[in-house]
Formats: C-alpha cells, structure tokens, sequence
C-alpha cells in the first residue's frame, strides 16, 4: 500500500503539464470566432 500512494504523486505531476496544453487550446478558438 505504500507504494501505491508514491504513484499518485507522480501523476499530479503530468496533470500540470496537461494545463500548459488546455492555454493553447483556447488560442485557437479565438480566430474561430
């Protein structure tokens, strides 16, 4: 079990990355409209 909980840490660590990629995203719906 105690290695179970050191594997979550490290897929917060993916989650910020993730955001980096949403910013992105938005500036593309921008010329959309």
């Amino acid at each position: 079990q105690l290695p179970i909980t050191n594997y979550q840490l490290p897929i917060t660590n993916y989650q910020l990355p993730i955001t980096n990629y949403q910013l992105p995203i938005t500036n593309y719906q921008l010329p959309i409209q």
